[in-house]
């Protein structure tokens, strides 16, 4: 009996110890993927406008502090442009951390757009944007994944920001419905 609870006792110790870390919040990494709510009446997808939403004003979400051992991350925002050019009800619709689509959604909430129009008028257009994030706290671009070949496995070539930055969203997309 003895040998079986000297055996034990280790393991009993590392279960306790990934238990805390588990606990505490050892890594931040809590998938988001939501998914994609009706449209809302009054409220157009891309494939009934004439004229799409283009952005006049953008800005990079900033890179989650709290997710410093991360490399690399995305999240997909959902949101409505209105016809006045503001955007409204953004949501995280896919995000490898939950953090990475707060801080996509704070960031796309401060945009501003040439709104979408039908029949000459600017109506209601709901649209998807993909942000990307690289960590500014250390990591490089050169960082690569185990088991892959290339830099970036999820991040389309030159959609990174210049010199590591927090996030860039240069593909935007409208929603494809």
């Amino acid at each position: 009996m003895r040998t079986v609870a000297k055996r034990s006792i280790p393991a009993l110790c590392a279960a306790a110890a990934l238990a805390g870390c588990a606990l505490s919040g050892g890594t931040h990494e809590r998938a988001v993927d939501n998914p994609m709510p009706p449209l809302k009446a009054g409220v157009y997808s891309d494939t009934a406008v004439a004229v799409r939403p283009v952005a006049t004003k953008e800005g990079e979400p900033d890179f989650p502090p709290e997710l410093r051992g991360v490399p690399l991350g995305k999240a997909v925002v959902l949101f409505t442009v209105r016809a006045d050019g503001t955007v409204a009800d953004a949501s995280t619709l896919t995000a490898d951390d939950v953090l990475f689509g707060e801080a996509a959604v704070t960031a796309v909430l401060k945009w501003k757009f040439h709104p979408a129009q039908v029949n000459g008028a600017p109506v209601d257009c709901r649209m998807t944007l993909p942000f990307y994030f690289s960590n500014p706290y250390g990591y490089s671009n050169d960082y690569v994944p185990a088991g892959t070949n290339s830099k970036s496995p999820d991040v389309p070539e030159g959609l990174l920001a210049p010199g590591g930055g927090a996030g860039d969203a240069r593909g935007a997309s409208v929603e494809q419905h």
